[in-house]
């Protein structure tokens, strides 16, 4: 029942407010789900890669998406229609209880995410996306964790829902600190400890610490 799809680098898949029509299989690639804030404000809700699937916020809990889907790369896909994925999850046990274990992780890494903010403030929404990024893309050296991906301030600041200046300074102060150093996009993470006993990860069950 489903179909395929193939995605360029930047194009939209679905926008915030759209019908709630089909749900989304990463066979390659990287999507970004992100959620319009207010006018040119944006937050990252999760970056998905491939065996992953996205479009989950609205076909089981509304007749719209709630948050907007872009292609981070170009990306090949498996989509399958909202009634159709229904039916399959009816006739199919086995695969309603994968899908609601799915969701129960997507939910629980949202309020991982939340809460990261709204107790630690913007500085523990920061350490919160290299703790993030250091679990996707991290390689131990002997100074430190390099994440080997590049990483740019606005983007950081798109995945917590503040601004440039906000996660910019917070980052110049750990720079300062000797807790982080970047260059040309390359951040190295030198005392990963001090941004897990910030947010007391130590604490955390959530498994899927991921963006």
């Amino acid at each position: 029942n489903s179909r395929e799809l193939s995605v360029k680098r930047g194009e939209i898949i679905f926008e915030e407010g759209s019908v709630a029509s089909d749900l989304y299989f990463i066979m390659d690639g990287t999507i970004r789900v992100h959620k319009q804030m207010k006018q040119n404000k944006e937050v990252t809700v999760f970056l998905r890669k491939a065996e992953d699937a996205f479009g989950e916020i609205g076909i089981f809990s509304s007749e719209f998406y709630s948050c907007s889907a872009v292609a981070l790369t170009e990306a090949s896909l498996l989509y399958i229609s909202k009634s159709d994925m229904e039916t399959l999850m009816a006739q199919n046990g086995r695969l309603a209880l994968q899908i609601t274990k799915w969701l129960a992780e997507s939910l629980e890494a949202s309020k991982a995410k939340l809460r990261d903010y709204l107790v630690f403030g913007s500085e523990g929404a920061v350490a919160s996306i290299f703790i993030r990024l250091s679990n996707m893309y991290g390689k131990e050296t002997a100074r430190g964790i390099e994440i080997t991906e590049p990483v740019v301030v606005q983007d950081v600041a798109k995945y917590v829902g503040i601004t440039r200046e906000t996660a910019s300074r917070v980052i110049s102060k750990w720079k300062d600190q000797g807790l982080i150093e970047n260059e040309a996009k390359k951040f190295l993470i030198c005392d990963i400890e001090y941004f897990r006993s910030l947010l007391m990860c130590d604490l955390c069950g959530v498994r899927n610490c991921t963006l």
